[in-house]
């Protein structure tokens, strides 16, 4: 299978990323999160490591600064909530301080810190892999690690349909304003939800369709890509082990 389609958010550039396999970026990227998850920040020197280990990835990607924070948007949902936390995550009840006579709790001080840190630095390790990694070539890793090729055809046709059905709510949007449709006030909203649930149905009766024609051709349900070449890193397999020994280390110290 060979397509020409290229995901949105890949950026095509000479970083050293780029030509890394990417069945070593995934594995590598997947230590990288798990060990930023689950890190204690009771240490600020593993923090700072870790954000040390993730802003210089961000480095070597060569991703534009502005394109970055762009993508970093993502996490205001997460920021929002955060900042919620110091005044309804009570703890053990331990007030740092009051503001317009609410009280602050230094629980939910910790607990906004740490999602801030998390969060931020786990997107910024997602923004830099879907960057330095086209969809094809992350499908192309997921077999290469054996993953069920079942999962990997659900995502492949993920990644393909959600570009489509992007595609398709914009020119809805179109159609819609050409008609005089105004997105202002809560009557609005009406000829939104019909639009939506009539995208949803078309999505249906699409998939429904490419799928019997898949079958109709041969399709057995597993994805068949031809062999690429990267070149092989083991600097990044020892920067993702490092970072998980910097996390365990830091457990056992705490």
């Amino acid at each position: 299978m060979e397509t020409s389609h290229s995901h949105h958010l890949e950026i095509h550039s000479n970083s050293y990323l780029v030509k890394i396999k990417p069945e070593i970026k995934l594995v590598s990227f997947f230590f990288i999160i798990l060990s930023i998850a689950f890190l204690s920040l009771e240490n600020n020197l593993t923090t700072i490591i870790q954000a040390v280990i993730v802003l210089s990835l961000l480095k070597v990607s060569k991703l534009k600064f502005n394109t970055y924070l762009k993508r970093l948007s993502i996490d205001i949902p997460f920021i929002l909530f955060a900042l919620f936390l110091p005044f309804v995550s009570k703890g053990n009840g331990e007030i740092l301080t009051s503001l317009f006579n609410i009280s602050i709790y230094k629980t939910g001080v910790n607990e906004m810190t740490s999602i801030l840190i998390k969060i931020t630095l786990c997107v910024t390790l997602a923004i830099i892999l879907t960057a330095t990694t086209s969809n094809i070539e992350i499908i192309y890793g997921l077999q290469k690690l054996k993953v069920s090729p079942l999962l990997v055809s659900i995502f492949s046709f993920a990644i393909r349909y959600i570009d489509v059905f992007i595609d398709e709510v914009k020119r809805v949007r179109v159609s819609m304003r050409s008609r005089g449709y105004s997105e202002k006030g809560f009557r609005t909203l009406k000829p939104l939800a019909f639009a939506s649930g009539a995208l949803l149905i078309r999505g249906y009766e699409r998939g429904e369709r490419v799928y019997n024609s898949m079958i109709s051709r041969g399709f057995k349900g597993t994805l068949e890509l031809k062999e690429r070449e990267f070149k092989s890193s083991k600097l990044i397999l020892l920067v993702s082990i490092f970072s998980i020994a910097v996390s365990t280390l830091d457990w056992f110290i705490t």
